[in-house]
């Protein structure tokens, strides 16, 4: 998983959920893959969330078909 911290101090662990795909999951204990409240900009079915795996985090954009995760948080 990883440990993210805001800037105000509050920390947020994400497990490494993984993925769905149809009916498998992928990438399991290795991976987090994350839906954020934003739709895609490059095409319309996609929708814009994170990544993170032992080689880095950052942005991603995917089809709204896949079963990323969703973690909510409240300010």
């Amino acid at each position: 998983g990883c440990l993210v911290t805001a800037s105000n101090g509050n920390k947020l662990f994400l497990p490494a959920a993984g993925y769905r795909s149809e009916a498998s999951l992928l990438n399991g204990g290795s991976y987090g893959d994350y839906w954020s409240s934003t739709l895609s900009t490059s095409y319309s079915s996609g929708g814009q969330g994170l990544y993170f795996n032992s080689g880095g985090h950052g942005t991603s954009s995917n089809y709204r078909c896949y079963g990323q995760s969703v973690r909510a948080v409240t300010e």
